[in-house]
């Protein structure tokens, strides 16, 4: 999840970076759907994207390149090749995302954005990602730790200052006895948090949903989901309020691939399957 973005992104090139796709690919438009796209936009022939990197496997690129990857980065190139677009992609710093927007310098943003009732008042969402915070560990622990209550009494490796510490804090005081709590410590990365596990200091970390099935992605068979997902929440694509005729060509579009399989083969590209949405919802989250 985004708890750690400005930090991370902080890292990233801080300068506006457009990356544009070479080539029109326009193979699987929809003409319908490319009907329903307004003039501005079509005309220009391209949609504006932004996004902010780097949260892989969302949005990244490899160390001394700019080709950009992810499945965010996938399912934008999806969406405007449905709607006879090519997409072009803006990087910019977190705090820029909205302002980008709502100045009309991009047409939406897809970049494991959380829909979020405060962001609806300047914003339109489309709910396209189910994330949510997961504990996890190495298989080593995997006899021992198979459910949220075998923490207890148990050392839990948090990113320093984000949500997932007062979550974890929040669980332990929920499922465990007060003399036996989870003992929370703060540590920055993630490799340090896998560090600590290997070295015994603590026995689980917290990460969010797709951080996790990249991990077990990216190292098969080394690490474990344990419970389930809290503290579920949905990633938006985000579009200025007035701009209600792409955000409904972009669900056109989006449900469209939903029913042709595009969607599905995008998540399990990125072995993300288990993050998809039953339906893409406007708006959909209350809190």
């Amino acid at each position: 999840m985004k708890q750690l973005l400005p930090m991370v992104r902080g890292l990233a090139s801080i300068a506006l970076m457009s990356v544009a796709l070479s080539g029109v690919a326009h193979a699987a438009a929809d003409e319908k759907l490319a009907a329903a796209v307004p003039e501005a936009v079509r005309s220009a022939g391209k949609l504006n994207v932004t996004i902010s990197l780097a949260y892989p496997p969302m949005e990244y690129n490899d160390a001394g390149s700019t080709e950009l990857k992810g499945f965010d980065i996938d399912l934008a190139k999806a969406i405007a090749e449905r709607l006879g677009l090519t997409a072009e992609f803006q990087n910019v710093e977190f705090p820029q995302l909205i302002p980008q927007i709502v100045t009309g310098r991009g047409d939406m943003i897809i970049t494991a954005f959380s829909d979020k009732v405060e962001r609806q008042t300047q914003l339109d969402f489309i709910d396209y990602f189910q994330t949510g915070n997961v504990f996890y560990s190495s298989v080593e622990h995997e006899a021992e730790i198979k459910v949220e209550t075998d923490l207890c009494g148990k050392t839990v490796a948090v990113a320093t200052g984000t949500s997932w510490v007062t979550w974890a804090e929040d669980m332990g005081k929920s499922i465990c006895a007060a003399d036996k709590p989870i003992t929370v410590i703060q540590i920055p990365t993630q490799a340090e948090h896998i560090m600590q596990i290997r070295q015994g200091r603590a026995q689980a970390s917290i990460i969010g949903l797709e951080g996790l099935l990249d991990l077990m992605k990216q190292e098969p068979g080394k690490f474990y989901q344990i419970g389930k997902p809290g503290d579920v929440n949905h990633y938006g694509i985000a579009f200025a309020k007035p701009n209600t005729g792409l955000r409904d060509a972009v669900l056109g579009a989006l449900n469209a691939m939903k029913a042709d399989g595009t969607y599905a083969q995008i998540l399990d590209r990125y072995g993300l399957a288990q993050a998809g949405v039953e339906e893409f919802k406007i708006n959909g989250t209350t809190k």
